[in-house]
């Protein structure tokens, strides 16, 4: 078993236990900052390529979008409906060694369930697709602010699309962040600002199956006594060797609203124990 800490407490990528990684992005400036019609729908409102270490994410917003000439039947305005119809697009490589495979999956206002448009053949790239953009449609259906709603017949609806040009881990948290860049920078009024991350509890001295039973008895806390080797320790922002890592019995992704100081999503890979 490799420990993913050195001697002198420091990550493979040099970063301490709590440190995240180096945050880079490219941002394109908006095209419109108004409802558009379905004729223009096909230029992105705002572009970002977003970068948290490795791991590469490209979003594209298009919206608001009026759809005049739309054949789908009108969605009647609501007042009391304080939600954006909303449609999230995200494309996953189905294997990292070759990004050319992409699981597609979509998930709308009116379709609330993730839809494949691709074979199921990879049931768990396929799951993990499907759960995070199920994630991200809830977050930003409630932190984009509905548009005035002008039209008795029609609501301005809003896509984000997003591509994962290369995963080395914290996949979902890189998502939330990006589209928060990406919407915040396409003229896009938010009445929140998610922000999101991922963390797991580190022992070096801790495998899988050992780590099953150290959290049923509750041995050993998060910086408890016992020296290097009885200490626990919470790593943010992992990278994918780590996510695999057999010290790492499950992490957490979390996201944040910083207005209304409030958690909204809090999805874990496996269960977690009472750390």
């Amino acid at each position: 078993m490799s420990s993913l800490l050195s001697l002198l407490g420091l990550r493979s990528d040099y970063r301490s236990p709590s440190q995240s990684r180096l945050i880079t992005s490219t941002i394109l400036p908006p095209t419109s900052s108004s409802c558009s019609s379905s004729s223009s729908s096909s230029q992105p409102t705002g572009t970002v390529t977003y970068s948290q270490g490795l791991t590469n994410v490209q979003v594209k917003i298009f919206g608001p979008v009026l759809d005049h000439n739309d054949r789908q039947p009108a969605v009647p305005v609501n007042p009391d409906d304080k939600k954006v119809p909303l449609t999230v697009i995200l494309e996953v490589p189905v294997n990292p060694s070759n990004p050319d495979r992409y699981i597609t999956v979509t998930t709308s206002s009116s379709a609330p369930q993730a839809v494949s448009s691709t074979l199921d053949s990879f049931s768990s790239s396929l799951k993990t697709a499907q759960s995070h953009c199920l994630a991200l449609h809830s977050v930003f259906t409630r932190s984009i602010l509905p548009p005035s709603l002008t039209s008795t017949s029609k609501k301005p609806r809003i896509t984000i699309h997003l591509k994962v040009l290369h995963n080395d881990g914290s996949l979902l948290s890189t998502l939330i962040n990006a589209s928060t860049l990406a919407l915040a920078t396409s003229a896009i009024p938010l009445v929140d600002l998610p922000v999101s991350t991922t963390t797991a509890v580190y022992s070096s001295t801790m495998t899988k199956s050992s780590s099953t039973k150290r959290r049923r008895n509750n041995s050993n806390t998060i910086g408890g006594k016992g020296g290097m080797g009885g200490k626990k320790f919470l790593l943010l922002d992992l990278n994918l060797s780590e996510e695999t890592s057999e010290c790492v019995d499950s992490y957490c992704t979390s996201c944040y609203l910083l207005r209304s100081d409030e958690v909204v999503l809090s999805q874990s890979n496996n269960r977690l124990g009472l750390e």
